[in-house]
C-alpha cells in the first residue's frame, strides 16, 4: 500500500538501534522501494522520482570517523539521533 511522507525540506536523521540513515528529499506518496544494493533502500513516487533514501548498517558503510556531521556548503551540523 503506497505510504505518504509529509516533509517541507530535506531532513536527515539517525536511528542509532538499527543503525539506519534516512535522508528524506521531498514529500510524495511512496510507490515503490527499491534496493539500490545490498541495505540501500530508495523510495520512488510513480513519476519515478526519489522521496527518501536509507542506508541499513550506516556507520560501517561510512565510517565512524566520518559520523555523526553533516557538512552542506561551508556549514557542518551534527547529525540527530533517534531512539
Amino acid at each position: 500500500m503506497p505510504r505518504e511522507t509529509t516533509i517541507e525540506c530535506m531532513e536527515i536523521s539517525y536511528d542509532k538501534i538499527v543503525d539506519a540513515l534516512n535522508v528524506s528529499l521531498r514529500a510524495g506518496v511512496v510507490a515503490k522501494t527499491l534496493e539500490i544494493v545490498p541495505e540501500i533502500l530508495v523510495d520512488v513516487d510513480k513519476k519515478g522520482n526519489t522521496l527518501n533514501i536509507e542506508i541499513i548498517g550506516a556507520s560501517e558503510k561510512i565510517g565512524k570517523k566520518n559520523f555523526g556531521k553533516v557538512t552542506v556548503g561551508k556549514h557542518s551540523l551534527a547529525l540527530p539521533m533517534v531512539a
